[in-house]
C-alpha cells in the first residue's frame, strides 16, 4: 500500500507470469465518501490481501481522526483483471457497484462476456484458414479462456450493479467533482477518471509506462490515438495513475512518447508494404520482419497491433488487400 497522492492510495495486487496475469493496481480514494477504482482479481488470495492493505489505510485514518467510508467501486473497462473482484468486494465491504452501460452489458453474465471477446481469424486477425479449422480453434480457445479466467483470475459476473452512469459525466468523490469521459482504444468501453483541480488522471490500461496491448476484437488504433490526444489536451494534467506499473509523474512526456511510438510503428508497416509492392506482403511476414529473432508467442501478441495498423491504413486508403493463393496480402494503394 502506498499513498501516491494525498488521500489516494495504491494497492498493488501480485501477478504471476506478467504476460498472463500481470500485477494489478487498485486505487482507493479515501475519505468520508470514498471510492475504489478498478476491482482487480477475484481469487480468495487476492481479495484477502487487498482487504489487509485496505485495513491499514482505514486504521491510519482513524489514528489521525479522519473519516473513512468507502461507498462505491468503479471499473475502467470490462477486461477480467479489472472487474473480477467486483462481486467479492461488494460482499465484503458493502460498497455499491457503479458501471457505464457498455461495461454492464459485457460483464452481466459469462455468455455476454465471452461473446464480446469472440474473434474470427479471417475478419479479426487476417488469417485464411478452413472454416472447420477456425471453428475447432474457436471452441478450444473459448473453453480454455473460461477455465483460465475462473481458476487464475477468479472471475465473477455482475448482473445487477447498483448504479448505471453515462460514459461522459461528473461524479462526486469525497465532496469533490471528478470527470468521467470515454477513452476507447484498448477496449471499446474504456473510461477515464480525471480531476482538473488536482491534475490527477486514472488512465486504466490506455497509458502505461510500457506499451499498451492493442488487438482485436474490441480495440481500435484510430480510437486509441484519439483518446491519447484528448488526454494530451486536458488542462492542468500533473500525474497519471495507471492500472499497471508505477505512477507517471511526467505525463506530457509520456503522451508524446506514445504517439511517436504509434507513428513509428505505422510507418514501419507502411514501409514494408512499399518494399514488397510487386508481390505483396502478408501480416505474418510483416510480423517476422519486425520481430525477426523473437518467439512465436511474441509474434501472436504482436499480431494484434499489426492487424489494427493494417486496418487503419486501409481505412485511410493508403493500402489495399488481395487474396492470393489462400493468403491475405497487402499492397500500396497508389491511386
Amino acid at each position: 500500500m502506498k499513498e501516491v497522492y494525498p488521500g489516494i492510495f495504491l494497492i498493488k495486487e501480485k501477478g504471476s507470469f506478467s504476460a498472463i496475469k500481470p500485477p494489478e493496481n487498485i486505487y482507493v480514494l479515501a475519505g468520508h465518501d470514498g471510492i475504489i477504482y478498478d476491482a482487480g482479481y477475484g481469487t480468495k488470495r487476492a481479495i484477502k490481501d487487498f482487504l489487509k492493505e485496505l485495513k491499514r489505510i482505514e486504521d491510519n485514518y482513524k489514528i489521525q481522526g479522519k473519516k473513512f467510508n468507502l461507498t462505491r467501486i468503479l471499473v475502467s473497462h470490462a477486461h477480467p483483471d479489472h472487474f473480477s473482484g467486483l462481486k467479492r468486494l461488494r460482499e465484503e465491504l458493502g460498497v455499491e457497484i457503479v458501471l457505464i452501460k457498455k461495461t454492464a452489458e459485457i460483464i452481466k453474465d459469462k455468455n455476454s462476456h465471452y461473446n464480446s471477446f469472440r474473434t474470427d481469424d479471417y475478419n479479426d486477425y487476417l488469417r485464411m484458414r478452413k472454416k472447420f479449422i477456425r471453428k475447432i480453434i474457436n471452441v478450444l480457445r473459448n473453453v480454455g479462456s473460461r477455465l483460465f479466467y475462473r481458476r487464475i483470475y477468479g472471475i465473477s459476473f455482475i448482473d445487477e450493479p447498483e448504479e448505471i452512469i453515462e460514459e461522459k459525466c461528473q461524479i462526486y468523490i469525497n465532496g469533490e467533482n471528478w470527470n468521467i469521459f470515454p477513452s476507447p482504444g484498448h477496449a471499446l468501453d474504456h473510461i477515464t477518471l480525471y480531476n482538473e483541480e488536482k491534475g490527477v488522471l486514472f488512465s486504466g490500461d490506455n497509458i502505461l509506462s510500457i506499451t499498451t496491448w492493442l488487438g482485436p476484437p474490441n480495440c481500435s488504433l484510430e480510437d486509441y490515438i484519439k483518446s491519447i490526444e484528448t488526454i494530451q489536451n486536458l488542462p492542468n494534467l500533473k500525474i497519471i495513475l495507471p492500472a499497471h506499473g508505477d505512477p507517471i509523474e511526467n505525463p506530457n512526456k509520456r503522451l508524446v512518447e506514445i504517439l511517436e511510438h504509434r507513428n513509428i510503428r505505422k510507418q514501419q508497416v507502411l514501409d514494408l508494404i512499399y518494399d514488397n509492392s510487386e508481390k505483396g506482403i502478408s501480416p505474418k511476414d510483416i510480423i517476422k520482419a519486425l520481430y525477426p529473432n523473437n518467439s512465436k508467442f511474441l509474434h501472436q501478441v504482436a499480431r494484434g497491433w499489426v492487424v489494427l495498423t493494417l486496418k487503419m491504413l486501409e481505412n485511410k486508403n493508403l493500402i489495399k488487400r488481395r487474396e492470393i493463393k489462400k493468403k491475405i496480402l497487402f499492397f500500396p494503394n497508389k491511386n
